[in-house]
């Protein structure tokens, strides 16, 4: 029986690679993502609140959050993923759940290479048009009217802040206790935090929308 050729590293097949999973993230940006509203709503405040506070000051890449879970990581502490919203997007869209390093450097730069072309905005809000939040609830849009009927703009800060925190706990089809229980604590915590952090999101709405 012949035996399958082994692939070596080859430079263009990366490139085909990469170019191949630029387009796919083309195809889940929206390019008017933008133009409305020209304010972050409270479900966008309280995401960033979670998910990547330095979002708008970072390139994609948060070295100072990737340095300090690396740190918690080999002293053998709590850490987190270190990814960004843009990381997040990126491995969305593609598809890919691998959790080596060489994937994750390769996000990066997935990460990196889409801040030259489309706009922070634009990329915040297109990846909540695809996250998953629950079971039947894949982007905000579907969660926020399955569960307040309401679109996501018009949440409240406990209403977003709950529908944020399924971002780390999605919505299992028959929520138990334990769930329930993870999920308000995480909500909570945003809230709390938010509350410290609002007079900054007044001046960055100025900033990035004027």
């Amino acid at each position: 029986m012949t035996q399958p050729r082994k692939q070596y590293p080859s430079l263009r097949r990366w490139l085909l690679k990469l170019h191949s999973d630029l387009l796919v993230i083309n195809g889940v940006i929206d390019p008017y993502a933008a133009e409305y509203p020209k304010e972050l709503s409270n479900f966008e405040r309280l995401v960033l609140t979670l998910e990547d506070r330095r979002f708008f000051k970072h390139m994609g890449i948060d070295w100072r959050r990737f340095v300090r879970d690396a740190f918690r990581a080999i002293t053998f502490r709590t850490h987190g993923g270190a990814s960004t919203i843009d990381m997040q997007l990126v491995r969305t869209a593609t598809g890919y759940r691998d959790r080596k390093i060489r994937r994750k450097l390769y996000e990066a730069l997935l990460a990196y290479i889409i801040q030259h072309r489309y706009s922070k905005v634009e990329i915040m809000r297109s990846y909540l048009q695809i996250a998953y939040f629950g079971t039947g609830m894949k982007g905000s849009e579907a969660a926020a009217q399955q569960l307040y009927n309401m679109h996501p703009t018009e949440l409240n800060v406990d209403q977003a802040a709950s529908i944020a925190a399924m971002l780390v706990f999605p919505r299992p089809r028959n929520p138990s206790e334990g769930w329930t229980y993870k999920h308000l604590r995480r909500a909570n915590y945003i809230k709390a935090v938010y509350a410290r952090r609002k007079n900054s999101f007044d001046k960055l709405d100025k900033r990035i929308f004027s």
